[in-house]
């Protein structure tokens, strides 16, 4: 194998590559098939590693000198080329940390591989990124998870959400990429999107960026399909009867109600797509800079929820119509509580991981 294709493939997952690097590595992996199962395979394992090495059960940084001074991959890449039996004794002892990794960490971030599928679990708190076996980037919310094939098909390229990310799909429009939901499908073919699709949420929110998506309730005709333009977003509110089973499903309840099956179309209130909107409101959330805009008080509190992975109970009513607008950075959540108080009519108490609030009459 060639080493400077190893080095290629380090630098790619790492985000160091230029672009005619980026180039270069992308013309080798579609000369051959055997070239793109190779690529997809060591990015996997990669990615595998690189979530072990965060565990703080390990001293990352000692046990990573101790592993590099016997496999070092990119001194070994650099230097003299390197066996495919010893490239994949460097993947076996990823993916051996990984997995006591997930064994001790149960609630921190999770990448799985499953039969032929790799799953990332992120809980809430938390944001991962990942790398495709095509080369596309996903950044996925707190209390998400993304499962894809270790090699995507030859006529497609489908990847499953439950509840939020944002893609940054590479180009091929021989091979549309599609992200299926419980509720939907989008389909792209080179594009940059994001999907809100939380199971505990009354809708599912598709944003453009740049490109263009068309969107389908899932397993619904063709015909149903809405394409979306940049700066556009399509919101799809759900009836109650659906919100109560995608309740159930994420509770993991036994579905008894009829409107309940697994294999029909998404049931929907009314569907309505906003044009010219600010894309940074909706993608900011991957960013160090949190962008809130207009963001009336229930909707945030939710989203407070899951960044912070707390349970926020809000015992006035009067309180959802208030709203918000400003910019967060890195801020702890009793820092942003603090903000919230100062600037609107609550009050609040922290203990752990629960939050209440109520309305303040002398603000």
């Amino acid at each position: 194998m060639n080493s400077e294709i190893d080095v290629l493939i380090l630098d790619y997952v790492n985000g160091t590559l230029s672009k005619q690097q980026e180039a270069e590595l992308f013309e080798w992996v579609e000369a051959s098939e055997q070239n793109a199962t190779y690529f997809s395979q060591s990015v996997a394992y990669i990615e595998l590693s690189s979530a072990a090495l965060k565990s703080e059960r390990f001293n990352t940084q000692k046990n990573w000198k101790q592993l590099a001074s016997k496999i070092n991959p990119r001194a070994k890449l650099l230097h003299m080329s390197i066996e495919l039996a010893k490239i994949a004794a460097v993947f076996a002892i990823a993916f051996i940390l990984g997995h006591y990794y997930f064994q001790l960490n149960p609630s921190e971030e999770v990448n799985e591989l499953r039969a032929d599928y790799i799953v990332t679990e992120v809980p809430f708190g938390s944001k991962s990124v990942v790398t495709l076996p095509d080369g596309s980037r996903v950044w996925i919310n707190a209390g998400s998870s993304v499962r894809y094939p270790i090699t995507f098909d030859e006529s497609q390229r489908l990847v499953w959400l439950d509840g939020e990310a944002f893609f940054d799909v590479v180009t091929n429009k021989e091979r549309p990429f599609y992200v299926e939901t419980a509720g939907v499908k989008v389909k792209a073919t080179g594009t940059r999107f994001n999907v809100r699709a939380y199971s505990d949420e009354g809708f599912i929110e598709t944003l453009l960026v740049e490109g263009e998506v068309a969107v389908n309730r899932a397993l619904a005709p063709q015909k149903d399909d809405v394409v979306l333009k940049p700066n556009q977003v399509l919101t799809i509110y759900k009836n109650k009867n659906q919100q109560k089973c995608d309740q159930q499903l994420a509770d993991q309840k036994t579905q008894e109600h009829s409107d309940c099956q697994d294999k029909a179309p998404l049931k929907i209130e009314k569907a309505v797509l906003t044009s010219d909107v600010r894309t940074d409101i909706y993608t900011s959330w991957k960013e160090r800079e949190w962008v809130i805009y207009k963001e009336q008080f229930g909707s945030l509190m939710k989203k407070l929820e899951k960044r912070y992975d707390v349970s926020i109970n809000i015992k006035d009513s009067s309180l959802f119509d208030l709203a918000y607008s400003g910019t967060l950075m890195d801020e702890n959540l009793k820092e942003v509580l603090d903000v919230l108080s100062i600037t609107s009519p609550i009050n609040y108490t922290l203990d752990n991981k629960n939050v209440s609030i109520w309305y303040n009459p002398k603000f």
